[in-house]
C-alpha cells in the first residue's frame, strides 16, 4: 500500500522519445529529460511549440512509451493507461450523444463500479459547478462549462495525477481565469499532483509550484523556476512581473538592447 505522502509522486529517469517521419528518418522529440514531481505539487512545462511538452505529459498518462528511459508513479513504471492518472485535453472530448450526467459517470460505468459510486458523480457535478446542469447536452454548453464537465469526468475516479493539456487555452479570458481559479480550489481540497502543459506565461505563474522551462525540439529541461509566491497570486504584483521576465529572460524572448 502506498503511503500517504507518496501518493501521486512521479520519476522521469533519462527520458527520450525518438519519432521516425514519413522517410523513415529520426525526429527526436524528448532527450534525456530527468524531473521529479512531488505528491500534491502543482508543476507547469512550458517552452516553444513543438518542443515536447505534450509528448512528455503522453508518457505520463501511459499514452505512449519512451524509447529510452523510465516514467514512474509512486515507484512503479508506468506501462500503459490508468484511471490513477486522469488527462484533460484543451478539446473537453465529451460525448456528445451523453448528457453531463453521463459523462462524468462514464468512466465510473467503463471500470464496471457505477454502481457502487454512484453518489460521487453528483459531488464531482457539484465540485466543478455544474449542479443544475446534469441533464444538459454537450452542445448546449459553453466552453467553459464543457471543460469543467471533462475536469469532473477525470476527477471522479479519484486520480492520484491530473494531467492538464492546456485546458484553458481555447476559452476567453474572463472564462480562463475563473477557471484557472476552479482548479487551484480543487487542488487545494483534493492534493492531487497536477502536472500542466500551458504556453501561457502568467497562467503558469499563477498556478504553479514549479515552472519546468524546456529547449526547443528535442527537448531538455534548460530551467527550473520555483514560484516562491502564497497563493492565490496577485497578477499585477511586482513580484509576479519578476517572475515573467525570469522566464521570458530564459526563454530568450526579451529584446536585447540597443
Amino acid at each position: 500500500m502506498v503511503a500517504a505522502t507518496e501518493r501521486g509522486s512521479i520519476s522521469i529517469r533519462k527520458v527520450s522519445r525518438v519519432f521516425q517521419n514519413n522517410e523513415g528518418a529520426d525526429l527526436t522529440a524528448l532527450s534525456g529529460v530527468n524531473l521529479k514531481i512531488k505528491a500534491g505539487e502543482f508543476v507547469t512545462l512550458i517552452g516553444p511549440s513543438g518542443c515536447g511538452k505534450s509528448t512528455l505529459l503522453r508518457l505520463i498518462a501511459g499514452l505512449d512509451q519512451p524509447t529510452s528511459g523510465t516514467v514512474s508513479l509512486d515507484g512503479e513504471v508506468i506501462n500503459g493507461t490508468h484511471y490513477s492518472r486522469g488527462l484533460v485535453f484543451q478539446d473537453p472530448t465529451l460525448f456528445p450523444w451523453k448528457n453531463v450526467w453521463d459523462n462524468v459517470a462514464s468512466g465510473l460505468d467503463a471500470r464496471g463500479i457505477l454502481k457502487q459510486q454512484k453518489h460521487e458523480v453528483d459531488a464531482y457535478i457539484d465540485l466543478v459547478g455544474l449542479k443544475g446542469f446534469e441533464n444538459v447536452y454537450p452542445h448546449m454548453l459553453s466552453g467553459g462549462m464543457a471543460q469543467r464537465a471533462a475536469l469532473a469526468r477525470a476527477l471522479v475516479n479519484h486520480p492520484k495525477v491530473l494531467l492538464l493539456d492546456e485546458p484553458l487555452g481555447a476559452l476567453d479570458a474572463f472564462t480562463r481565469m475563473n477557471l484557472q481559479d476552479e482548479i487551484l480550489r480543487i487542488w487545494r481540497e483534493r492534493g492531487t499532483t497536477m502536472v500542466l502543459v500551458t504556453h501561457d506565461i502568467d497562467e503558469a505563474i499563477y498556478l504553479s509550484d514549479r515552472v519546468i522551462v524546456m529547449t526547443p525540439r528535442p527537448a531538455e529541461i534548460k530551467e527550473i523556476v520555483n514560484i516562491h509566491l502564497l497563493k492565490p497570486r496577485i497578477r499585477n504584483s511586482k513580484q509576479f512581473f519578476q517572475y515573467r521576465l525570469e522566464i521570458l529572460e530564459i526563454l530568450q524572448l526579451v529584446p536585447e538592447k540597443i
